[in-house]
Order: C-alpha cells, then sequence, then structure tokens
C-alpha cells in the first residue's frame, strides 16, 4: 500500500508543490496517514486469520495465526517492517526532491527561452 502511493502521489506532489518544503511536509503527512492504515488492515488480517500477504499462515509475514493473548511475535519482525517503510518513506522524499527539482529546472529553462 506505501509503494503503491508513493508511485502515485510522490511524483505528483513534487510536480504540482511549489516549494520543496511544503511538498516534503505534505507528503510526510499523507504517507504518514497511508502507514496507520497499512498497519491496521496488515494487523487485522494477521489476527483474523486472513492468508495473502500480512495475513497468517505457517510462512507469512508475521507467523501462525494467534491463539490468544499475550501475542507472540519476533522483535525482528516489528524492526524490519518499520525498516522497510523508512525506506520506502525516504524514497517517496527523494521522488518529491527529484520531482521539484525536475519542474525549477523546466521553469527555468522557459523563463531563458522567453
Amino acid at each position: 500500500m506505501n509503494i503503491i502511493f508513493t508511485i502515485i502521489a510522490a511524483p505528483l506532489i513534487g510536480w504540482l508543490v511549489g516549494k520543496r518544503l511544503m511538498a516534503s511536509v505534505l507528503y510526510l503527512s499523507s504517507v504518514a496517514m497511508v502507514f496507520s492504515f497499512q498497519t491496521l488492515a496488515v494487523m487485522i488480517g494477521w489476527l483474523g486469520g486472513e492468508t495473502g500477504f500480512g495475513g497468517a499462515s505457517d510462512h507469512g509475514a508475521f507467523g501462525p495465526t494467534p491463539t490468544g493473548l499475550p501475542l507472540h511475535f519476533e522483535s525482528s519482525e516489528v524492526w524490519s517492517y518499520g525498516a522497510l517503510n523508512l525506506l520506502i518513506t525516504a524514497a517517496g522524499l527523494a521522488i518529491v526532491a527529484l520531482f521539484g527539482w525536475l519542474r525549477s529546472r523546466r521553469a527555468a529553462k522557459a523563463a531563458a527561452a522567453a
């Protein structure tokens, strides 16, 4: 979900928002909402025993479906989930900056030609 959002939204935000700081803040605030929703969807899928990405299986993202409380999981699973999403967010910020730079470069060329 974060990857799809980043691929679609980061270039648009970088291109359409004039100031890089505002574009970065807009991207970060938007991706925070998507990240929260994604985390909730993955957690509910795992707890509900759904299969597929984030769902429960013996070799799934978080292991077999929990049968009771307290939940048992590896701390490395939590850290790897966070690290992967941090990398996706950093890539999104780089895309926002790249498209902002391309936009300003195109505007400078247009002003020089006029």
